[in-house]
């Protein structure tokens, strides 16, 4: 099966299980968080699994509908520069999350955004599950990137701010000069 452009509501239907691997070489946008110096030899590849669930629900006075979702999960790990040292690091990047398709933008938009089960997605009938698994990837990247400890052994909180001159010393500096 081709995961750059399958029918999603299908696959969702048919309750089957899928997996797989995709080469960070195959995600311009991650590829371009990757640090500058990370090793040459490192052939990242990301595996990847999904199954998709149906959810019939009714409400008041309406008949039920179905929900769908995909329960999509990664592993792998990417070569970020660290804030720290400045020093390439293997950052793991697992993701597990759960997707609720829609068939249009509306859907989506009309989603309540408080919804802590799913985020919500439109599906499509030639849907790019490798766009989406670089998307979730590029969500699960750390703010501030950095070793738990650097290789020089610089720690958190070890980089002090410049001090500035006491006030005292100031003034004591302009008392001598006259």
């Amino acid at each position: 099966m081709d995961f750059r452009a399958f029918d999603l509501f299908a696959f969702i239907r048919s309750g089957e299980r899928a997996s797989g691997t995709v080469n960070l070489a195959e995600m311009p946008r991650l590829l371009a968080e990757q640090a500058a110096d990370a090793p040459v030899d490192a052939d990242t590849q990301f595996r990847w699994q999904m199954q998709g669930a149906i959810r019939e629900e009714a409400t008041a006075g309406e008949s039920a509908r179905q929900r769908l979702f995909v329960d999509l999960e990664v592993d792998g790990a990417v070569w970020l520069q660290c804030q720290r040292c400045l020093k390439a690091y293997e950052q793991p990047l697992p993701v597990r999350t759960r997707l609720e398709v829609v068939r249009s933008e509306a859907e989506a938009d009309a989603a309540p955004l408080d919804d802590d089960e799913a985020d919500v997605i439109v599906g499509s009938r030639t849907f790019d599950l490798i766009t989406q698994i670089e998307d979730e990837l590029l969500l699960a990247l750390p703010v501030s990137p950095r070793h738990a400890v650097c290789p020089e052994g610089i720690l958190p909180g070890d980089v002090e701010p410049e001090k500035e001159p006491s006030p005292f010393a100031v003034l004591a500096n302009l008392k001598t000069k006259h």
